[in-house]
């Protein structure tokens, strides 16, 4: 058999092997090799067509492979990053609650997150002070009937800072790694709020 036709059938195989690659990466990888088996095999040939396709898918899979690698570096990067609140304070606008007011009620319809700027707050169920610098309000936006799991009590005077909903799902499409910070908290907020419950009835 010349070297030729084995060089026509490898590169068949790669492409048969592409069918079978389930994720990304690898099939752009396999795809540039089937890209220069091709070329070679139609520039050796004579036949230009062949050649000049493969020339052409080349440097197209060498863009997506790029892509793909960066977008698996992004989300590695997100996952291992902490995501700084303070850069959503200039989508926030400030609202002020005198001592004794409420934040919210249990049951109340949730509509915003609240980041506690300056002041004192309580979670009335839990016993649980809030101090500046934490987000409020958060785990509401995820229930399924989006009503508030509990009531929060200002204990002093407290100047806080509001985001919509609208504004929370914008800001989680234009960066991924903010939704991620929600998660995690909403994780931590209910092993907490449990730990503390569990604590209460014991």
């Amino acid at each position: 058999m010349h070297w030729l036709d084995v060089l026509g059938y490898v590169a068949s195989g790669t492409v048969f092997v592409t069918f079978w690659m389930k994720t990304m990466i690898p099939l752009r990888i396999i795809g540039i090799f089937s890209n220069i088996l091709f070329f070679s095999y139609g520039l050796y040939g004579g036949l230009l067509p062949i050649a000049v396709l493969h020339g052409l898918l080349f440097p197209l899979n060498i863009i997506r492979l790029n892509q793909a690698l960066g977008l698996k570096r992004r989300i590695h990067e997100m996952v291992h990053s902490e995501f700084d609140v303070k850069s959503l304070l200039p989508f926030m606008n400030e609202c002020r609650y005198p001592r004794g007011s409420f934040l919210f009620k249990r049951g109340d319809e949730a509509r915003d997150i609240f980041y506690l700027s300056e002041g004192r707050a309580r979670v009335i169920e839990l016993g649980v002070d809030i101090l500046p610098g934490h987000l409020v309000g958060e785990i509401a936006m995820f229930a399924p009937d989006k009503r508030r799991t509990q009531s929060i009590e200002c204990t002093e005077d407290c100047v806080l800072l509001c985001i919509t909903e609208d504004k929370v799902l914008q800001i989680c499409m234009e960066q991924p790694e903010f939704g991620l910070y929600l998660a995690e908290m909403v994780v931590d907020r209910l092993l907490a709020n449990s730990r503390v419950d569990a604590a209460r009835k014991a």
